[in-house]
């Protein structure tokens, strides 16, 4: 009984206790954003007049360069669960520009699909950098030190 309530007290609670659902979200939000830097860059032109319109003429090919890596390369480490919360994290300036420089523009309504993906996109990277990478994830399989399992008294 005594190495019953030693063994839950010892257990740490973490992101290897999520649902699989949680797991199959992380992984969708970050295909999504691979794909929205593919999709950068398929459209250069529409997303270099986005940002000309706030920044000068050469600082704005570089961000357009720097905001379509950065969707791609986090994007699948999100989806592998690879350093995921410093994928997330490095996420949080474009969506954040987003929603204060691209979507006023369009205009701040409801009927705008672009203000509302980006509202839904950085309320999951929210919520994933506080729930972690789940258990499928590289994350958990490799870089979670484990502690060794205590042995019953019966092994010994």
């Amino acid at each position: 009984m005594a190495l019953a309530q030693e063994l839950r007290s010892n257990r740490r609670v973490n992101s290897a206790n999520n649902p699989v659902w949680m797991d199959g979200l992380r992984i969708i939000l970050g295909l999504f954003l691979f794909l929205k830097g593919i999709l950068f860059l398929e459209h250069t032109t529409d997303v270099f007049y986005i940002f000309s319109a706030s920044q000068d003429f050469l600082s704005a090919g570089k961000a357009h360069l720097l905001t379509s890596m950065v969707h791609i390369v986090g994007g699948l480490m999100i989806a592998f669960g690879l350093l995921t919360r410093l994928a997330l994290l490095c996420q949080f300036p474009i969506l954040i520009g987003a929603l204060l420089i691209v979507n006023p523009q369009r205009g701040l309504s409801v009927s705008n699909p672009e203000l509302i993906l980006s509202i839904l996109i950085t309320g999951l990277l929210l919520f994933f950098m506080i729930v972690g990478p789940g258990r499928y994830s590289v994350d958990n399989k490799i870089l979670r030190q484990r502690k060794p399992e205590l042995k019953s008294p019966a092994e010994a």
